[in-house]
């Protein structure tokens, strides 16, 4: 591999850090040394690149998956609205229940769930049924 010479100046503080950073390094020699933190400097740039470009793309993928996760959860919680209007409304009508009782009461329920957006009040219910 070819070298070419270049020439520049550093503060003496820095020659100095640059000294005592070297030993760290395990470089054999300054300009051994000046190469390495070059290569590193110039990969930290181009990561930040790659950082302003994924960092968009990772957030996208995450809002997609929390969206998912939220809308399973929704789905969930509206049919356990159904479920806890359905218990209140058989509390509330406490008789012999007639056939198709069930499936009628979860279709009132489900549209009173949708309508209501969840909110059932066991003192304000009636019975569906009157």
């Amino acid at each position: 591999m070819s070298k070419e010479r270049h020439v520049y100046y550093q503060e003496p503080e820095q020659a100095r850090k640059m000294e005592v950073a070297m030993k760290l390094s395990n470089c054999i020699s300054e300009s051994d040394f000046v190469r390495t933190a070059i290569d590193f400097y110039i990969g930290y740039l181009y990561q930040q690149e790659s950082l302003d470009y994924l960092s968009p793309v990772i957030n996208r993928s995450i809002k997609n998956v929390i969206g998912g996760v939220e809308k399973n959860i929704c789905d969930m919680l509206f049919k356990l609205a159904v479920d806890t209007g359905m218990t209140t409304q058989m509390a509330v009508d406490l008789y012999d229940f007639p056939e198709g009782y069930y499936d009628d009461l979860r279709q009132k329920i489900s549209q009173q769930v949708a309508e209501t957006n969840g909110t059932i009040d066991f003192e304000k219910q009636k019975s569906l049924y009157e």
